[in-house]
């Protein structure tokens, strides 16, 4: 556990430098920091205890410049924000492995799992999995990353021929790669814990693709210095696995019912889109002029 927290904290500081060093005179955390100040809660319900993997930006990441609860950052840490608000629950995250984030809602050890989860049939039978929430591209696109090198020269399955493609455990990212390349003779054992590792071992070609979700992957690519890029192939991604859900133990039909209030209230107050947007600002996957921010995190209208 040391290890892996000594590995996000140096893939945070890369992120943090990446983004400063892009835009010195810009505060990346304006607008994503006004969104999470807008929440608040009395805790008179209890506590809300959300397993959450923060190494996946713009969803979740460390932003070592902060301290404590509020070094964990991204658009799903405002949703765990704005849930224990619409239930008055005083809001716990516990940062773990995205595997291990799975594995607490099952034992009780998180009341939910929140971490860019897609559904999946296995998880369907596993949890309580509640209604979708949307945040951007991050689910609807799924993509491979490369070394800059191989920019744009892999467009189809095929050209993946005699390759290793990687990917994090326990993700849509394995579900689509199994599906894809399972009877090509493709190496897709390569598994990962944690995407900061992974992103590494492409770096050092131990591996020669990452499949990512493509929000990720902007992200990735945009702190990694023109090392990595696109490949030019996408995934072909069924309406099942598109946006994002949290994972409640089965058992909980209570707080699912409750979370898929709350759920809707967003949906229909249409908080979802600004939320993303603050959030690829702050992982440096966007600028504050492309998605309409002023310096202060406001966001301009016409």
């Amino acid at each position: 556990m040391k290890s892996y927290l000594c590995m996000l904290l140096c893939l945070a500081m890369l992120l943090a430098l990446a983004a400063c060093g892009s835009n010195p005179e810009k505060n990346l955390s304006a607008a994503y920091d006004k969104y999470l100040s807008q929440f608040s809660s009395s805790g008179s319900n209890g506590t809300l205890t959300v397993a959450m993997s923060p190494d996946f930006a713009p969803m979740e990441f460390y932003d070592v410049a902060k301290s404590g609860d509020a070094a964990i950052v991204g658009f799903d840490v405002l949703l765990a924000n704005y849930l224990a608000q619409e239930l008055d629950m005083k809001l716990v995250i516990k940062p773990m492995s995205f595997d291990a984030c799975q594995a607490a809602v099952q034992t009780g050890n998180a009341d939910i799992g929140i971490s860019g989860f897609s559904w999946t049939y296995e998880r369907g039978q596993n949890y309580a999995i509640s209604d979708f929430y949307v945040a951007g591209d991050n689910e609807t696109e799924q993509s491979i990353i490369c070394l800059k090198e191989n920019e744009g020269k892999f467009t189809k399955a095929e050209d993946f021929i005699g390759s290793k493609i990687g990917y994090q455990g326990a993700s849509l990212q394995q579900v689509l790669v199994e599906e894809t390349f399972g009877d090509m003779d493709v190496d897709i054992s390569l598994v990962y814990v944690d995407l900061g590792t992974a992103v590494e071992a492409l770096k050092a070609k131990q591996v020669d693709f990452l499949a990512v979700a493509h929000g990720n992957g902007e992200s990735i690519i945009a702190n990694a210095n023109g090392e990595i890029a696109f490949t030019g192939f996408d995934f072909v991604v069924d309406d099942m696995y598109k946006n994002n859900v949290c994972l409640i133990n089965k058992d909980n039909t209570a707080l699912l019912e409750k979370v898929n209030a709350a759920l809707g209230k967003a949906m229909a107050n249409d908080l979802y889109s600004g939320w993303y947007d603050a959030c690829k600002v702050y992982a440096g996957v966007s600028t504050l002029d492309e998605l309409g921010f002023d310096d202060n995190g406001n966001k301009i209208t016409e």
